[in-house]
């Protein structure tokens, strides 16, 4: 039987296997990076906001010392956007997966929202106790 649902929901966080002990130590610790960037919503839309070859260059620097190539850092960006995304939009993404230009539709859409979220967030923080 199949799931009528598995399309929908967010896909499982982006990890480099379990094969050897470096492979686990790298997923781990990508792992928990990721959860500390969706902890904090101003700096994941930072990320997404930035754009996939800024993440590559700033995520490959945080995560050297792990040896952690483009296709993980693809992963991971992909999924960063997935999080920042309001639910419509995480549904969207996940149907056109396959689809590029589709994907780039959807993001033309996006981004104006996620910038008007970082701008309000911006002055949340600015004017909070």
């Amino acid at each position: 039987m199949t799931d009528p649902f598995a399309d929908e929901r967010l896909p499982d966080l982006p990890n480099a296997g379990y094969a050897t002990t470096r492979e686990k130590r790298l997923s781990d610790e990508m792992m928990e990076f990721i959860r500390q960037i969706e902890r904090d919503r101003m700096r994941l839309l930072h990320v997404v906001l930035e754009g996939k070859e800024t993440w590559r260059r700033i995520g490959g620097n945080v995560l050297a010392a792990l040896k952690v190539d483009d296709d993980a850092l693809d992963a991971m960006y992909a999924y960063f956007v997935l999080m920042a995304a309001p639910p419509v939009f995480q549904s969207m993404l996940l149907k056109a997966q396959k689809n590029p230009q589709k994907t780039r539709d959807i993001y033309t859409q996006l981004w104006p929202l996620l910038e008007i979220q970082r701008q309000r967030l911006q002055l949340v923080r600015k004017w909070a106790p």
